[in-house]
C-alpha cells in the first residue's frame, strides 16, 4: 500500500488518472477515506492527475493518541506529502472537513494552489455546529454506534436521497461502523477551533464554493460567508441536495470540478 511519512506520521494516499494532466488533490470529509470518492473518479481520472489522501486520523493513515488533530497541521501534512510526490502546484477539492483543511492549505501554502473548490464546508464552527458535534458524542454514549448513525442521517442526506436510495443505507451503515470513533472525535475537536472569517481575504486563488440547498450541517449561509470573504469567489447551489455531495450528487460535483478547474 502507498504510504508516505510526514513528521513521524504515516499517511495513506492513492494516485491515479492522467500523469501529464493538471494535479488535483482531494481532501476527505471527516469520516471519509480515499475510497469514498469512488463515484466521482470516472470523471476526475479522465481530466486530472488525481491524488487522494487519508488525513491523520482517517482511513488507513496513522491515528496518534492526541487531544485533537489541528486543521492547520493537516494542511501542512498535505503540503509535505505533495513535496515528497514532487507535485509543485495542484488544484484542490475539499469536501466538508476537507474544505476547512483546504482553506488552511490555501492560506498557508498559496504557492501550491492553482484553483480551489470548497464543497459543503464551514467558514467557522458556530454554536450550532458545536452543539451538533456534542449531540453525536452524547448519542454514542447513550446508544452506541446505532443511535449515532441514525441521529446523523437527517444532517447528512436530503429528503429525496433518503426516499430514493433507502436500499443503500445498510451499506452506508457498514462503512460508518468501520470508522475509528475515537479518532473521529479528535478530528472533530480540531473543527471546533475553526474560524476562517478574519482571514478569508488572504486567499487569492480562483475559488468555487458549492453547497446543497438542503444542507443542514454546513448550510448555505456558511457557504455565502466563504464566497463573500474570498475575492472573486463563485457560489454554486445544487438544488435538492444535502451535505454528503459525494454520494448524493457525484456527477454534479465532478462536473462542476471539471468545468471550474480546467478553465484557462
Amino acid at each position: 500500500m502507498p504510504y508516505l511519512e510526514v513528521d513521524h506520521r504515516r499517511l495513506f494516499y492513492e494516485r491515479s488518472g492522467q500523469p501529464d494532466a493538471p494535479a488535483l488533490l482531494l481532501m476527505n470529509g471527516i469520516t471519509m477515506n480515499t475510497a469514498a470518492w469512488t463515484w466521482l473518479m470516472p470523471v476526475l481520472e479522465r481530466c486530472f492527475d488525481v491524488i487522494r489522501v487519508d488525513f491523520c486520523g482517517q482511513g488507513l493513515s496513522d491515528k496518534p493518541d492526541e487531544a485533537r488533530y489541528p486543521l492547520a497541521r493537516q494542511a501542512s501534512d498535505a503540503a509535505a506529502l505533495l513535496g515528497q510526490l514532487k507535485v509543485a502546484r495542484t488544484h484542490v477539492l475539499g469536501l466538508s472537513y476537507g474544505g476547512m483543511v483546504a482553506l488552511h492549505f490555501a492560506r498557508h501554502h498559496p504557492e501550491r494552489v492553482d484553483r480551489l473548490l470548497l464543497a459543503a464546508t464551514l467558514a467557522w464552527s458556530d454554536p450550532v455546529n458545536a452543539l451538533i458535534a456534542r449531540n453525536w458524542v452524547d448519542s454514542d454514549k447513550a446508544g452506541g454506534f446505532a443511535l449515532r448513525f441514525d441521529s446523523g442521517l437527517p444532517w447528512l442526506f436530503s429528503s429525496r436521497f433518503l426516499a430514493a436510495q433507502a436500499q443503500l443505507l445498510p451499506t452506508l451503515r457498514q462503512f460508518a461502523e468501520a470508522v475509528d470513533w475515537p479518532a473521529a472525535q479528535r478530528l472533530s475537536r480540531g473543527v471546533l477551533e475553526h474560524d476562517a472569517r478574519s482571514w478569508l481575504n488572504e486567499i487569492r486563488c480562483p475559488t468555487l464554493v458549492v453547497v446543497g440547498s438542503e444542507d443542514r450541517l454546513t448550510p448555505r449561509h456558511q457557504a455565502e460567508l466563504i464566497a463573500h470573504g474570498i475575492a472573486g469567489a463563485q457560489l454554486l447551489l445544487l438544488d435538492g441536495c444535502a451535505h454528503a455531495l459525494h454520494l448524493e450528487a457525484p456527477d454534479a460535483l465532478a462536473g462542476a470540478a471539471q468545468r471550474f478547474l480546467l478553465q484557462p
